[in-house]
Order: C-alpha cells, then sequence, then structure tokens
C-alpha cells in the first residue's frame, strides 16, 4: 500500500512540474528549467519560473520568471524576454500574455497585454482585462466604480466603457449589462442588437441563448430574434433538442375541492406565524394567509419564523426578518440564533469571526467584541474571548471576566470554572467560594459538589466540607445518590450522605438481572427466565425461554417456542401462540404469527387481525396498518377505516386523510369519501385558515420552434 501511495505521489508531483516535455527543478533554493532530456535549459537562479498564479506552461517557447519579485518573460534558451517588471504575469489565449505592473504616474497597479516577444499590444492604463479569442473585455475604476468595455487586439475601441459588465455568449456574440442591471445583445464588432430590456443572456448553444426576463426564460437567436417569449420557468438546450417547463401550479382549495385560488410558484410553504413561503425563480417572499405579499424585499431563504422573528438569507450572509415582512437585522452575519428573548449573531472581519448580543426587538445589548456568545444557560451567556471564557448578563454586561481555562457546570449562581489549571467555585459576583485547587469538580446543586481525585469521588458541601465518598459507580437519581457495591448490592444514599435504603446483592447465580419494572426485574439463571423482586426474592419462577419486562400488569413470555402473557401471579394470562410480541402500551401490543401481524387486547382478543405486514399505534389511537408497500388506518377498535391501498398516509385528525395513490396525492374523509382528487404532486394543509396547499409539478417538454 506504500508503495502506490508513493507512486501516486510521484505522479501527481510530476504533473505539476511538467508542461509540453519541460520541467522546472530546485538547486539551493532557486529554480530552473530541463527539458524532457534532463538537459538544463534555464539555469537555478529565479525564485519561481511559470506564473504568478503559481502554474506552469511553456507558451511560444517562452515562460514567466520571477526575480526580485517581480515578474518577466524568458525564453527556453535562457534568454530574457523582458525585465523583471511585472508585478503578475499569466497567459491568454491566443498565445498572449495578461501583466500588471505600477503606473508610472500613480502607485496605481494597472494592466496590460504583450507578446511572447515582449512588445506591448495593449497598454498598461486598465484595471483588469480578460481576453476572449480576438477581442479583449477591458475595465478600469472610475469613482470607485468599474466600468467595462470592448476592444480589439489592435486596440481598437468596439464598445465604449460606459457599461457595468460584458461577457462573452459565444457565436461572436458579447452580453452586455448597463447600471440598470439589464442586459443587451452585441456582436463582436461593437453593433447593438437588442435593447436594454433583458435581465441576462445564457452562453449561445446550436445558434440559440436562453434569455431571462422578470423571473422567466425564453429564447433568442444570435440575431436577437425573440424565438419563445419569456414565459416558460425553466429550458434546456444540453441535449441539442430544446425542453421546457411552466412554473409548478399551486392550488389554494377547501376540504371539499372548491378553488380558492390559483399561484404561480416553485413551492408555497407555511412557516409559522400565519405566513406562507413563497419560492420562485427571483427569490423568496413572505405571504400572509391569503398570499398577500408581507416581506419588501425577496431573499434567498427563509427559515421558519420562531418568536415573531425569522433568519433570512441573502448573497451568503444571514440577517433577521419581522412577521410584518420588514427586517430588524441586514444581512450582515455568518450565523444568526433566535432564542426565546435574545438573538446571537456571528459576522467577520479581517478573518475574524465576532458575536454579539441583541433584543428581540434589534438593541444591541453587547459592547465588547466576542469571539463566540452561547445561549443563555438559565444563569448568564457563555462567552469566549482570545481563547478564555467568561459570562455576561441579560443586559450584555459582563459579569465573569473573560480569563478562565473553561467553565464547567453552572447551578444558579454558582459556576464550577477552570482557571490556570486548577478548578475551583465562584459566583456571579466573581467570589470564590471554593478556590482554586487540582482536583476537577462539578456542581450538584446550590449546596453540594462533586471532587474526583484518581479512582475516587468525594460529595462536599460548598463549603468545602466532605459528607460521602465513594470508589463505587453511582448514578443521580432525583435528590439521592444510587451506589452500586462491589457484591452487586445498590444503595441510595441522600444528599447528605446518609444510606436510607440498601438493596441486597441478587443471587450470584443469576446469569443476567434486568431493570426493575412494576416491581419485578426479569433474571436469566440455567438458561431460563423469571422474575425477582427489588429485594432479590423470588416471585416467578425462572422457567421460562425467555420473557419482556410487566407493563400495565402483564409480561411477554416464551414456552415452548412462542410467545404468550403472564400476569404478576405467575398465570397463563393469555395463551403462547405466537412468533413475536411486545410490551402492553396503552391498553394494546403487537404481536406476530404467521409472519403477519395484528394489535392485541390486555383481555386476549384481537383488536386488529394478524393479517398486516407492519402495524403502528398513532399519537391519536388511530392504527397505521401496512401490507407490503401499502398502507391503511384503523380506529383505536380495530375498525378498518381505510384500506391499505396508499402510499402516504398523514391523519389530520380533524376527519380528513391526506392520502397518497400512484405518485398523487388527495384528500378523503376517514370514511374514504374522495374529496380532493388524487392529481396533485403534493398536498399540504393550513390549519388556520383550513386550505389546502395543492402542487401540481411542470414537467419538461420539448419546445417547437
Amino acid at each position: 500500500m506504500r508503495l502506490i501511495f508513493l507512486s501516486l505521489l510521484l505522479i501527481g508531483t510530476v504533473q505539476q512540474v511538467f508542461s509540453d516535455s519541460y520541467y522546472t527543478f530546485t538547486d539551493n533554493g532557486k529554480v530552473g528549467l530541463k527539458n524532457q532530456q534532463g538537459t538544463i535549459l534555464v539555469p537555478a537562479q529565479y525564485e519561481a519560473l511559470g506564473w504568478s498564479d503559481g502554474s506552469f506552461s511553456v507558451v511560444e517557447k517562452v515562460t514567466g520568471y520571477k526575480l526580485n519579485d517581480q515578474w518577466g518573460l524568458i525564453s527556453i534558451s535562457n534568454q530574457q524576454v523582458t525585465k523583471p517588471v511585472y508585478s503578475s504575469l499569466t497567459p491568454a489565449p491566443p498565445n498572449l500574455f495578461i501583466a500588471s505592473r505600477q503606473s508610472v504616474l500613480s502607485l496605481r497597479i494597472s494592466t496590460g497585454c504583450i507578446t511572447a516577444t515582449g512588445k506591448i499590444i495593449i497598454p498598461f492604463q486598465y484595471a483588469g482585462i480578460r481576453i476572449h479569442h480576438s477581442r479583449a473585455v477591458v475595465y478600469t475604476l472610475d469613482g470607485g466604480v468599474l466600468k467595462y468595455g470592448l476592444i480589439d487586439l489592435e486596440h481598437k475601441l468596439l464598445i465604449p466603457q460606459v457599461y457595468q459588465n460584458i461577457y462573452p455568449l459565444g457565436s461572436l456574440r458579447f452580453g452586455v449589462q448597463n447600471f440598470q442591471q439589464k442586459t443587451s445583445l452585441f456582436s463582436e464588432n461593437g453593433k447593438q442588437i437588442t435593447g436594454f430590456d433583458i435581465d441576462s443572456i445564457s452562453p449561445i448553444q446550436n445558434n440559440l441563448a436562453i434569455i431571462y426576463q422578470n423571473g422567466k426564460q425564453g429564447l433568442m437567436n444570435r440575431e436577437g430574434v425573440i424565438i419563445k417569449e419569456p414565459a416558460f420557468r425553466e429550458i434546456k438546450l444540453d441535449s441539442g433538442v430544446p425542453e421546457a417547463r411552466l412554473s409548478n401550479e399551486w392550488h389554494i382549495l377547501t376540504a371539499s375541492n372548491s378553488l380558492v385560488k390559483k399561484v404561480e410558484a416553485d413551492s408555497l410553504l407555511p412557516v409559522g406565524n400565519n405566513r406562507i413561503k413563497f419560492v420562485s425563480a427571483t427569490g423568496t417572499q413572505v405571504l400572509d394567509l391569503d398570499l398577500n405579499k408581507i416581506s419588501k424585499e425577496e431573499v434567498s431563504r427563509l427559515q421558519p419564523f420562531r418568536h415573531g422573528l425569522a433568519v433570512f438569507s441573502f448573497k451568503q450572509l444571514k440577517g433577521v426578518m419581522k412577521e410584518d415582512g420588514s427586517v430588524l437585522l441586514p444581512p450582515a452575519f455568518q450565523q444568526v440564533h433566535i432564542g426565546p428573548d435574545y438573538i446571537i449573531t456571528s459576522a467577520q472581519s479581517q478573518g475574524k469571526e465576532f458575536s454579539a448580543l441583541y433584543t428581540l426587538t434589534g438593541n444591541r445589548l453587547t459592547s465588547k467584541a466576542y469571539d463566540r456568545i452561547q445561549s443563555f444557560n438559565g444563569s448568564f451567556y457563555p462567552v469566549q474571548k482570545n481563547g478564555f471564557y467568561g459570562g455576561i448578563d441579560h443586559q450584555g454586561k459582563e459579569i465573569l471576566a473573560c480569563a478562565y481555562d473553561s467553565l464547567v457546570s453552572v447551578y444558579e449562581d454558582l459556576v464550577a470554572v477552570k482557571f490556570k489549571g486548577a478548578y475551583g467555585i465562584i459566583n456571579l459576583k466573581e467570589e470564590w467560594k471554593i478556590i482554586p485547587q487540582p482536583n476537577p469538580i462539578k456542581l450538584l446543586n446550590a449546596d453540594r459538589y462533586f471532587e474526583f481525585s484518581d479512582n475516587l469521588t468525594f460529595l462536599k458541601s460548598i463549603t468545602g466540607t466532605t459528607i460521602y465518598f465513594t470508589s463505587n459507580p453511582f448514578e443521580i437519581a432525583g435528590d439521592n445518590l444510587i451506589e452500586t457495591i462491589s457484591n452487586g448490592g445498590k444503595w441510595t444514599i441522600n444528599f447528605n450522605g446518609q444510606i436510607i435504603h440498601r438493596e441486597e446483592p441478587h443471587d450470584e447465580r443469576n446469569e443476567k438481572i434486568y431493570p426493575s419494572s412494576e416491581g419485578l426485574r426479569g433474571i436469566k439463571k440455567n438458561g431460563k427466565y423469571g422474575f425477582i423482586d427489588d429485594k432479590g426474592r423470588l416471585r416467578i419462577a425462572n422457567r421460562y425461554e425467555d420473557i419482556l419486562p410487566f407493563q400495565e400488569g402483564l409480561a411477554g413470555a416464551k414456552i415452548r417456542g412462542k410467545w404468550g402473557y403472564i400476569n404478576r401471579e405467575d398465570k397463563i394470562a393469555i395463551q403462547p401462540v405466537f412468533e413475536e410480541v411486545s410490551s402492553f402500551t396503552t391498553g394494546y401490543a403487537l404481536v406476530k404469527q404467521n409472519g403477519k401481524y395484528g394489535f392485541l387486547q390486555r383481555d386476549g382478543n384481537l383488536a386488529l387481525d394478524v393479517r398486516y405486514d407492519n402495524i403502528k399505534l398513532l399519537e391519536n389511537g388511530r392504527i397505521l396498518i401496512t401490507v407490503g408497500n401499502t398502507v391503511g388506518l384503523a380506529d383505536a377498535d380495530g375498525n378498518i377505516l381505510l384500506q391499505p391501498k396508499y402510499e402516504f398516509i398523514d391523519d389530520l385528525h380533524n376527519g380528513f386523510v391526506i392520502v397518497k395513490q400512484n405518485g398523487h396525492y388527495g384528500l378523503v374523509t376517514q370514511q374514504g369519501l374522495s374529496t380532493i382528487p388524487l392529481q396533485y404532486d403534493l398536498l399540504l394543509y393550513e390549519p388556520v385558515k383550513n386550505v389546502f396547499f395543492g402542487m401540481k409539478k411542470s414537467e419538461f417538454r420539448e419546445l417547437k420552434l
């Protein structure tokens, strides 16, 4: 394996330095050039060979060289074509080089273009250049704004330098965007072909380009003729045959299938607080339940509303929106967390992250810049600054200085801290209750804490007095400690260190002891199962092949390979005739017989016949039944409400059920009567208005040109 890895590593290294049978080499920290035969063409006397972007290639028998932190052109015969006067140098087709250097008249860096002989063909007067075949998009900074134009490689101006952007479309065409965010089609000779009434234009494929206008797409040929008006949600040209689809159509419906409204949208989803998230090609908006626009601006993403606020995204940054659609905090943050009565933000500045605390009304509470602010822990907000931890209160005031290695645990106004490698306890006034000492500690409550030393655990008072100690494992149960002693017994100790209950160890001959349930514990002894009480006394003899814990007075028991149920008196309550059983919950148990499932009542009668592939009890007491890949619904008494013929069921608890069949959604009553036909690709319920959102997805179809 090491040999394979080394081979791959060598291959990767060669690919980095080879270019058309030439490769660089290093000698005494300097770089030179060799050919494939290993002959030195350029001695190792340069800081770098190749290009300022880190790549390497030989173009027209020249490459770049770096000397005194500046770049120039050098031939493979070791002749310096240009002096090292450029701050950057990269190749550009066709066999040209874009270079930048400091302007003679100012300190500004300017960009131009040179040939392989070093001849300047585009003067150094631009902020940047992008070469596309025989044309160059150039731009300069004018009043703090970049302005774009188009020239040929003889520096002839074709399109004036007054536009926000110019980009190639292929097929000798360019898209030109003005400062009103509208785009026009231009020829390579600078002729304007269309007006500035298009939002944007895609690259041209097979003489066609997709045009974008007001969130819709259409088709235009290279002559600027509109072939298809912008009426489509999406157009694809990849297959060679144009395909398009319209926007998804959403129907707002009553339960009786009355149409309230039609809406075109990618998605229409409830996001809480009586608000709807409307997503289209142009972005995301917030609507009220009547589908009226609430938000004033479109955003990229919107999270559900919490506490009347929602986190939204715009251009990769996050902000906070109020439920009336107004912006509480502008999109200026990498992360935003909305709590019950606070907002925590995280923003970046100069590569460093800073957190701040705000009220739900948008008032900033923290004046200091913290590296991190955590959620409220019941006493304060933990904060971090320069690698140390502290805390701030609800007003953003620092009540614990950022001076601690870590905050170990918190209980009301007490904080266990690690300070300069030692452990202690302070209050929120930063008064030491337990001065720092070497052993780790953890708060139990306002009066007690644990101290850990090697294999010993000490229970101590807040004054430092030892109350109890043990080397045994223990767990906290309410106001007591449950300690497992060495012989297997369990002692119950209160927080004053008093042993208030001793549970004797169970029979060592027991192979396994299970947790207590309804006062009895399952045991395994001599390969058989039975039950003991919490004092270890045998209550049900170990004569069963397997058992389940007692629930609702009965326990599953396996006899001669079949499962039934026994009561606390060790009498068979339900005969062992099942392959699998579950414990009883709310009067029902799941049973399996002949590979099928049913629901059993505590009296032994079947609430649901054993003939289903799966059964699930729902929170409302109804039963989801499965046969193969289809589901149905039964009531709590086992009466079939919906036959198992659906792919999906959502019981709305209001007499109606959303169902899916053959890939489409509809609505039925609990009696199976269809009220909204199975014709939607998605069906959602909005309970406040008591309406349904049905989505009909638009499919791609071939465009007839």
